[in-house]
């Protein structure tokens, strides 16, 4: 039975918050299923929703917000005239596009109305905020402290409105890399599942799918103190070294590696002259959330030189099997490639 849209917008935005109950999630896959214009339309609240940065702190925030939201409305409203579509259908999906209005801008009203009620309280409300990037895209924000965070694909991160006490708490699922600002008096914790990341200021990558093997955390600069329940004893990084923890076993190890790959994906081009094969495929790993495995010596001993700019995964490997003795499979999410 299809869903009225006014509901499944209501239960999108209760996805991105994180409060849809078990029930709704399965609802919401299910009309993702149906068409791709469902698909579309999530992908329109989403963007709505991240631009927005529901429960926004203040109250000029709040007017930018409302301004993108109108914004949004008119110009889907002149792109449905100028294709001449008739005057019920226009109508049709600028009512749409006021329903998913009217449920950001009632989250907006209670994320200041909380705010507003806080400054006049003796003790303070925290609002915990997430940020939400979907398969195959990526975003930049700014935390609360100032501190600078890159999302990979697929990655969720929650965090307060406000810092408070004598720590800066972060939950991650998934890829981010972040530039934290300092501040001797309060460290910046990532919680990652099993493990716990601990800064003052720093620059690193963290690599956390729940789906994946490993947790990993590339230090580019500072220092960071790595802990969790998984852990013995606390691990202490220095830059230029990559932590890699394997979930199945509990195992830990440092290594030193060219960690500015582990960042690369932050990028808008990714651009390997005459580099090796092995660097090139951690690069490529963190842009596309895949795996991409290939014999370690062929890897080593093989240097290639191409640009990626908005290229899919298959276009690339295409494109290297070109200009390389090699052919590829992609099976189950992952990429295998193999030499001719």
């Amino acid at each position: 039975m299809k869903e009225s849209t006014n509901d499944i917008n209501e239960i999108i935005i209760r996805y991105l918050d994180g409060s849809a109950a078990l029930e709704e999630k399965m609802l919401l896959l299910r009309w993702l299923k149906q068409s791709d214009g469902n698909r579309d339309d999530f992908a329109v609240t989403r963007d709505l929703w991240l631009s927005c940065n529901v429960a926004a702190g203040n109250e000029l925030e709040v007017d930018i917000a409302l301004e993108k939201l109108k914004d949004r409305i008119l110009l889907e409203q002149g792109r449905m005239e100028k294709e001449s579509l008739t005057e019920r259908k226009t109508l049709s999906v600028v009512l749409r596009w006021t329903r998913v209005a009217a449920v950001l801008l009632l989250l907006l009203g209670i994320g200041y109305g909380i705010g507003s009620w806080r400054e006049h309280s003796v003790s303070d409300v925290i609002v915990q905020n997430q940020l939400i990037t979907a398969k195959g895209s990526k975003g930049r924000f700014t935390l609360p402290d100032g501190s600078v965070v890159w999302l990979n694909s697929e990655t969720k991160l929650t965090y307060p409105n406000q810092f408070t006490g004598n720590r800066r708490f972060v939950s991650l699922e998934g890829e981010a890399y972040f530039e934290v600002a300092k501040d001797a008096k309060k460290p910046f914790v990532v919680q990652a599942g099993e493990i716990d990341v601990e800064v003052l200021g720093t620059c690193f990558d963290l690599d956390s799918y729940s789906s994946g093997e490993f947790v990993e955390t590339a230090l580019l600069n500072g220092s960071v103190k790595i802990s969790g329940k998984a852990l013995k004893d606390p691990v202490y990084l220095k830059p230029n070294e990559l932590f890699r923890y394997r979930k199945s076993d509990q195992i830990a190890s440092v290594e030193e590696a060219k960690v500015g790959l582990y960042a690369d994906w932050i990028k808008d081009r990714l651009v390997f002259d005459n580099d090796c094969l092995a660097d090139i495929l951690i690069s490529m790993e963190g842009r596309y959330n895949m795996d991409i495995e290939c014999p370690k010596q062929f890897a080593a001993s093989t240097r290639l030189s191409f640009t990626i700019r908005q290229e899919s995964i298959e276009e690339v490997m295409e494109a290297m099997s070109l200009i390389a003795p090699i052919r590829y499979e992609m099976k189950n999410g992952k990429v295998y490639i193999i030499p001719k």
